[in-house]
C-alpha cells in the first residue's frame, strides 16, 4: 500500500513515520521547491541509467509527480513527449512550479 502512495510523493514515507513514531515532519515541497526536487530526481535518473534509457525510465516518475501534484493535463502530456533532456528540464520547471492545489491537500492525497 505504501509503495503506490509514495509514487510522485517520496516524502510520504517520512510523513507516515512522523504520524506513527513522532519523527520530525518532512518538508513537503511545492512551487519552485517542488520543481527543484523533481529536476534533481530527473538528473539523478539520467546519471544512473544513462541518457537513452534514463529518458524512458524518467517518464514514469514524471507522470507520477504530475498526477500527485495535480499538474494540468497539457503540461503532463508535454512532459511525456519531451524529446531531450533540455526540453524536459524546462518543462519540469514550468509545470511543477505552477502545479495546482495547496500543499495541505497534497499531503492528504
Amino acid at each position: 500500500m505504501v509503495g503506490r502512495g509514495a509514487q510522485g510523493a517520496p516524502w510520504r514515507l517520512a510523513q507516515i513515520a512522523h504520524d506513527l513514531c513522532g519523527t520530525p515532519a518532512p518538508v513537503v515541497p511545492y512551487g519552485p521547491a517542488l520543481a527543484d526536487a523533481v529536476a534533481t530526481h530527473y538528473d539523478d535518473i539520467l546519471s544512473l541509467y544513462g541518457r537513452d534509457l534514463g529518458l524512458r525510465v524518467a517518464r514514469k516518475h514524471l507522470g507520477w509527480y504530475a498526477d500527485a501534484n495535480r499538474a494540468d493535463a497539457a503540461g503532463r502530456a508535454a512532459l511525456m513527449r519531451a524529446p531531450d533532456t533540455g526540453a524536459a528540464l524546462a518543462l519540469i520547471r514550468s509545470v511543477f512550479a505552477d502545479a495546482a492545489g495547496d500543499p495541505a491537500a497534497r499531503v492528504a492525497a
